[in-house]
């Protein structure tokens, strides 16, 4: 085994063993710290939502309907300001609040349920196991079956396998224009990468759906946003019409926006997503979260949460993309560790 191998080991154990004194249990959870896609718990964010919490009257705020349109208009021109991606055309688009990205998901799957769902080998699980639960036609894209009339593609910016810009991304949007394919974008990792030029300006472009639960540890309170053209207006943009949305949710994400700059945990952590990849010789990812590995790295590959999911595909289909959020949150440890 490999040095850096044996150094992501004693990392992922140290940790393990910091939260929990169980060494069954810990054994488990070091099996798990360099997988799966969570935000950091950066102590300044936490320390702010805190803060949040401590100063409101809850009952006063959910019912302000005002936070829901205060985040909306707000949430656009906060993208916009990162200061290391670019985003064109978002203009063409109206904004609706949605329950993380996964609600914009549902929605365009239910519009489109007459077409057949497409996405890359690497695509974000979720939409594998909803479309395979739900009986829908689907299929990955391939040279043996590329895209067609009729179809409905699904395609993540960063891409969900490597946390990286997708490859021809402009030639696969020429070709759904061409063929009359309507395109969801899932740009949940917009916020915590680099170097991402989002043209959406291709008129295939049906919904782009982004969320702050990757940049701050706030998951649970399922703060997203859609952008959807002018013509639509289903479920999703109906609950936003009435207000019948996550007011609570709307509100810490304003604040959020508010107090952080939209490339603040790429600011942040870029330089340590560096030591991290330098000391354990994996590739930076665009994202700042993750790195990528190569074979050497399949202990750490997709296996568990395949079986999460319980979906039964080989994992070496699979970039093995390796989570830094664990060795972010317990940064003192990798210092001791590489010292």
């Amino acid at each position: 085994m490999s040095k850096p191998l044996d150094l992501a080991q004693q990392l992922s154990w140290a940790i393990a063993t910091r939260e929990t004194d169980s060494f069954f249990d810990a054994r488990a959870c070091a099996r798990l710290i360099l997988q799966g896609s969570r935000a950091v718990q950066d102590p300044v964010a936490v320390e702010f939502i805190q803060s949040i919490v401590d100063d409101i009257d809850l009952h006063q705020v959910i019912n302000q309907k005002q936070h829901l349109s205060d985040f909306l208009s707000s949430i656009t021109e906060w993208l916009q300001q990162h200061t290391t991606n670019s985003i064109v055309g978002i203009d063409q688009f109206q904004p609706d609040f949605s329950a993380g990205t996964t609600q914009s998901f549902d929605s365009f799957y239910w519009r489109h349920r007459d077409r057949r769902m497409r996405c890359f080998v690497g695509e974000y699980f979720y939409h594998i196991k909803t479309w395979i639960s739900t009986a829908t036609n689907w299929s990955f894209i391939t040279d043996q079956d590329p895209l067609q009339p009729g179809d409905a593609l699904v395609i993540s910016v960063p891409f969900c396998d490597t946390g990286n810009q997708p490859n021809n991304l402009n030639t696969v949007l020429e070709q759904c224009e061409q063929l009359s394919i309507p395109v969801l974008i899932d740009s949940c990792y917009y916020t915590i990468s680099s170097g991402i030029d989002l043209d959406l300006t291709s008129p295939a472009i049906d919904t782009v759906a982004f969320g702050l639960s990757k940049a701050f540890p706030v998951a649970h309170l399922r703060i997203g946003i859609r952008y959807t053209r002018d013509s639509v207006f289903d479920g999703q943009k109906l609950h936003n019409t009435i207000n019948y949305n996550n007011i609570f949710g709307a509100y810490v994400g304003k604040k959020l926006i508010t107090r952080f700059k939209s490339d603040y945990i790429h600011s942040v952590y870029n330089e340590k997503q560096k030591q991290v990849c330098n000391h354990l010789g994996l590739e930076p990812s665009a994202s700042v979260l993750f790195a990528v590995g190569d074979s050497k790295w399949n202990q750490y590959n997709r296996q568990h949460l395949l079986n999460s999911y319980q979906l039964a595909f080989d994992p070496e289909l699979f970039v093995n993309r390796i989570s830094l959020t664990g060795v972010y949150d317990n940064w003192d440890i990798f210092k001791t560790v590489t010292a």
